[in-house]
């Protein structure tokens, strides 16, 4: 059955190229990069970028067997249609996010930073996945301000970290990689997308489970968590015309997107901002001396809260710097056209999906000077930050991203306070990307030392 569907891919691929040549061919289309199977190339924002030496900026291309649209230069809840609906939607989660834990979301992440610093203080000089660690004190940030510090006195952190790492395994895989370039394969036997729905269901569980448990308990007017925040905001009527009513399941949602947007990607930063800062130890020495001229030598109990943060530029031109080369996703969420559009010249029609490459943008040369060294004093200049789209563009711009900049800056700021960074052994880890790595770009399994500062550890320029 797989390989008939095979055969017959290129006959539907053709009737669909036909009609699309019909319907449009009286308008001023961008160009349209030949193939369908562009989303299997191993490293997909670069390989968008190179195409753009020969089609321009702006080109066209079929993902499978849907036409979209892909620029350099312009720049759901992550995937919904734009509609009055899905725009209170992201309104109440938003909100949830600035107003329902706007003042427990500092403490939070400065409480569990400081214990992720303790478990790594126990194992001085050790080799450490900190890939790994990262990614349970980014989950357990997110589920704590979704849903409370009861699952901590639950001891539910473990299983929950375990369904989210199996959801976002099974996403990365490429055999759910495929069914998103040819849909139609979903209908075939796959391993792959049947793990996947069994992890989607531990999910949804953990989920159901929470919003039972918090409607049981809600008091009105009053909220513990995001999840309280939210579930009482679909209680109140919308005030917009025609925009529906909010339910449950618009909760439920917003959750899943909080969770899984909210574990891997601020983790993978981090993961990146470790590895370039043992490629470059004077860079590392030189945020310690920061710090130590902020926060005195040595001085691991004293912090510069987050709205003080300029008082650390270097770190701030650091994480701008990190951001740049490894965007949070380095193709942005996909946009879709609501009307009839023309970009430089280019007639764009209604309904047209739209994929800004802003990994692509950052590397731009007509923009950046030196657009692939790691550069941080390039964010010392005033301006400079405002050029860069690390979160996305748009009505689709990353909700977390108030979240994700204090989580980078609270543990970067306790991590290098606390510990000189060591590679594990002679080899520095790689600074190229996992090939066919999904969504986010995924670093190389790599170890790193953490030297506790203070005990006769080696300078950052003293690697060993």
């Amino acid at each position: 059955m797989l390989l008939l569907g095979l055969l017959l891919l290129p006959l539907l691929a053709g009737a669909r190229l036909l009609w699309n040549w019909w319907k449009l061919r009286s308008l001023h289309l961008p160009p349209l990069a030949p193939g369908f199977l562009h989303l299997l190339q191993p490293d997909l924002p670069i390989y968008l970028l190179g195409l753009t030496q020969k089609f321009g900026p702006i080109y066209r291309l079929h993902l499978g067997l849907q036409d979209k649209l892909v620029s350099k230069n312009y720049p759901d809840l992550s995937l919904g249609d734009y509609s009055l609906l899905w725009k209170a939607h992201k309104k109440l989660t938003r909100s949830a996010l600035l107003l329902g834990i706007r003042d427990s979301m500092e403490p939070v992440v400065e409480q569990l930073t400081q214990e992720f610093c303790e478990r790594m203080r126990a194992q001085p000089g050790t080799p450490v996945a900190i890939e790994e660690e990262f990614s349970l004190l980014t989950c357990s940030i997110i589920c704590y301000l979704t849903f409370g510090d009861k699952i901590k006195d639950d001891n539910l952190m473990p299983a929950y970290y375990k369904c989210i790492q199996e959801v976002l395994k099974t996403w990365s895989h490429w055999s759910i990689q495929i069914v998103d370039v040819i849909p139609f394969l979903r209908f075939f036997p796959n391993p792959g997308l049947r793990r996947l729905k069994q992890a989607i269901e531990k999910r949804d569980h953990i989920v159901e489970m929470q919003l039972r448990q918090h409607k049981e308990s809600l008091v009105a007017g009053q909220w513990r968590d995001m999840m309280d925040y939210m579930l009482q905001g679909v209680a109140q009527p919308s005030m917009e015309e025609g925009s529906g009513q909010l339910l449950e399941g618009h909760v439920h949602m917003a959750a899943v997107d909080l969770l899984i947007g909210g574990t891997e990607t601020t983790a993978n930063t981090l993961s990146w901002a470790v590895v370039f800062l043992l490629h470059h130890p004077e860079i590392q020495q030189r945020l310690q001396e920061e710090l130590d001229h902020e926060l005195g030598p040595g001085a691991s109990s004293s912090r510069v809260p987050y709205k003080d943060r300029a008082r650390l530029p270097l770190l701030n031109a650091t994480i701008a710097e990190v951001l740049r080369l490894r965007p949070v996703v380095p193709l942005a969420l996909p946009h879709r056209t609501t009307r009839p559009s023309s970009i430089s010249g280019y007639d764009i029609p209604e309904g047209t999906v739209i994929i800004p490459n802003l990994q692509g943008a950052h590397l731009d040369e007509t923009v950046w000077e030196r657009p692939h060294e790691f550069w941080p004093d390039r964010f010392l200049e005033p301006g400079k930050n405002s050029r860069a789209l690390a979160f996305g563009c748009g009505a689709r711009v990353c909700l977390g991203e108030p979240l994700a900049r204090l989580e980078l800056f609270v543990v970067l700021t306790r991590l290098l306070q606390a510990f000189t960074l060591l590679p594990s052994g002679d080899a520095l880890p790689s600074l190229q990307p996992l090939p066919h790595c999904s969504v986010i770009l995924k670093m190389q399994p790599f170890q790193v030392r953490l030297q506790p500062r203070g005990m006769g550890a080696h300078s950052p320029g003293q690697n060993q």
